[in-house]
């Protein structure tokens, strides 16, 4: 219909929505993606029947209504994914007045911006894809619409094409751009502003608590928490407990950090002759510890060490977070244990649990050494029905009591927390270390991978003359889990991505994901600096490093210029031309040089005139130019090219 804008700008600019709303859509509940998509569909088939916009009155309310979807899905306006929700409802309403250039042409440059809100919540490599391709859409929409107000909107096939190609040709003239930004803009030490805990929508990891199932259900999740490079050999599967919250704390059901865990530690741990030195590449979990082994001797300048040797972050880590950190698994932390801490360390609620309380007076009736007591139990558990188990019964009120006595199946907090309350009805001062245990070793990359289905939880007892000593009740009941990791305890695949054919490429796919993390993601101001070092441009100020990228990208815009600016020269487009200009680049070199009025026939007669040695040779190649060029006598063609070769003017 007349004043409307054509299809294809239409559909090419909802495409390029589309794709940059998508993993916007796949977060949001499903009847608001649904509402936005049902829009998209709207709008196509508007645009496919030649349809008006609908009523301002009808457009308004249609707003009004995806406002108060986003305060029913979101409870309010607050909050990145809220933030990016609402982006996504309001272009959807756009589309229902997208019927001029300028409104298609907004929408198709907010997409861009909606692709980059997407690395606010995930800096994966496959997101690059993500971003190439939504960004190549945006552009080709751009083209066409911008097609659309030069020539009205040609459907054509080859029209088309032309809008991909030209859209990937200004996508790779921007790319050197882009590099000379991403190598060559200063980076600050640190970043120019946080974001508060209250806004962050919570990704899958370790909480400060933990309570029957809490960790098992990250038992579900394959993602990866974090990659360790050593400087030597890695630690065995058996050490490598990667330390996190600390637990002190029981009412019965929740185990949680006690007021004082955030406060540094006063012990000092020195280097020892067993010490690893390791770097951390940790994915963003919006918590604020940091995870490393026992014990850790120092870490990132911004952390501190707190008196549970639990490593804090100043800030909750938003971002791919890299840092080196040593530990000394020799150390014995605290010697002497404070009547306080002693008193918190062996607490239980009142009335809960009466036969565990009673096994464990039993137990110390026949063990009166802590050490051997501590033993007998964990021979329980070894030589005992005891089994370990991803989906265990929910328990109530004695709920120790019931998983001790009559299930006998669990995950490790179920084993965790049963062994601290033994431990704690026996007088035996007992915490709860949460954290990951094990993690797949990448041969061929030389760095652990530990996956959140790693985590685990264990117990540390206090001994005389050995401090808080770890123990680990579930590598009583599954060795495997320990030695093995956490996928060694499941009988066959859970699902398709567990088949060990697609966990090797899922692997190998991570060392590729581990390499875009180091020197893309990681690429922060000490790596920069240490970049402009290699390139002889040591001890350069921030100052300086903008100035260095002023000149830098006043390069590159220049040789872009050239390339756009400079005189297109055509190609020829057959045997014959290419034959003829050769010809002409021969009777340059002796100063016979061809002037663009000329004929062939005209030039040869001037070089005729000049008197040139060759004069009738050459103008007999120029009649036979002519022939196949004007008279169509392709027959010609190759010995008019052999000439062409024998042909030397003097």
């Amino acid at each position: 219909m007349k004043g409307l804008p054509p299809f294809n700008a239409v559909a090419w600019t909802v495409a390029a929505f589309v794709i940059a709303a998508a993993p916007h859509l796949l977060a949001m509940p499903v009847w608001l993606a649904g509402a936005i998509l049902a829009v998209c569909g709207w709008r196509l088939l508007a645009a496919h029947r030649g349809w008006r916009p609908p009523p301002a009155l009808l457009r308004l309310s249609l707003t009004g209504v995806g406002l108060l979807l986003i305060i029913v899905a979101f409870g309010g306006f607050w909050g990145r994914r809220t933030a990016t929700a609402l982006l996504c409802v309001m272009l959807a309403a756009k589309m229902m007045e997208m019927f001029t250039m300028r409104d298609l042409r907004l929408v198709a440059s907010v997409c861009f911006f909606l692709i980059a809100t997407q690395f606010l919540f995930n800096e994966r490599l496959i997101y690059l894809v993500y971003l190439v391709i939504g960004s190549l859409v945006a552009t080709i929409a751009l083209t066409r619409i911008q097609d659309m107000h030069a020539r009205t909107g040609q459907r054509t096939r080859k029209a088309e094409w032309d809008g991909v190609r030209s859209a990937a040709i200004l996508l790779l003239m921007a790319a050197p751009v882009a590099l000379t930004l991403f190598a060559l803009f200063p980076r600050l030490a640190q970043p120019l502003w946080g974001l508060p805990d209250q806004i962050m929508d919570g990704r899958t990891g370790l909480s400060d608590e933990m309570s029957p199932g809490s960790i098992s259900n990250l038992f579900l999740d394959d993602s990866p928490a974090f990659r360790v490079e050593f400087d030597g050999p890695p630690p065995p599967p058996d050490q490598r407990y990667w330390r996190g919250p600390v637990l002190w704390n029981f009412d019965g059901t929740t185990w949680s950090r006690p007021f004082f865990s955030d406060m540094p530690s006063r012990q000092f741990v020195p280097e020892g002759l067993h010490s690893l030195v390791y770097r951390v590449q940790l994915e963003p979990h919006e918590r604020r510890w940091l995870f490393v082994l026992d014990f850790p001797v120092r870490g990132p300048e911004q952390a501190l060490i707190s008196v549970d040797h639990q490593m804090l972050n100043r800030q909750p880590v938003t971002t791919l977070m890299q840092y080196e950190a040593v530990s000394n698994p020799d150390f014995v932390d605290m010697p002497e244990l404070s009547s306080n801490l002693r008193a918190l360390a062996t607490r239980l609620p009142d009335n809960r649990n009466p036969r565990t309380t009673a096994l464990a007076a039993e137990l110390r009736e026949r063990h009166a050494d802590d050490r051997e007591l501590i033993q007998a139990v964990l021979r329980w558990f070894r030589e005992e029905a005891f089994y370990y188990s991803l989906r265990p019964s929910p328990l109530g009120r004695h709920g120790v009591d019931e998983f001790l006595f009559d299930l006998r199946s669990g995950f490790c907090e179920h084993y965790a927390s049963a062994f601290a309350v033994l431990m704690r009805a026996a007088g035996i001062p007992t915490r709860v270390v949460t954290g990951y245990q094990g993690g797949f070793w990448q041969a061929n990359g030389n760095y652990l991978l530990v996956r959140q289905s790693d985590a685990h939880a264990w117990n540390e007892v206090w001994l005389e003359g050995s401090g808080w000593t770890r123990v680990d009740p579930t590598a009583a009941v599954s060795p495997a889990r320990i030695e093995q990791g956490a996928r060694s305890v499941i009988d066959g695949p859970r699902h398709l991505l567990d088949l060990d054919w697609i966990q090797n490429l899922r692997n190998r796919y991570d060392r590729i994901q581990h390499l875009w993390n180091r020197w893309v993601l990681g690429f922060d101001h000490a790596r920069q600096q240490r970049m402009l070092e290699r390139l002889g441009l040591s001890g350069m100020s921030t100052e300086r490093v903008a100035v260095l990228m002023m000149l830098v990208l006043l390069l590159v815009s220049g040789v872009l210029s050239w390339f756009l600016l400079r005189p297109k020269r055509a190609r020829p487009r057959s045997e014959a031309e290419r034959a003829w200009l050769a010809l002409l680049k021969k009777m340059r070199r002796h100063g016979l040089v061809k002037q663009p009025q000329e004929t062939p026939l005209e030039f040869a007669e001037r070089v005729a005139g000049r008197g040139v040695e060759g004069a009738e040779e050459f103008a007999e190649l120029a009649r036979m130019y002519c022939r196949i060029h004007y008279g169509d006598r392709p027959d010609e063609t190759s010995r008019f090219s052999a000439g062409v070769r024998q042909f030397s003017p003097a």
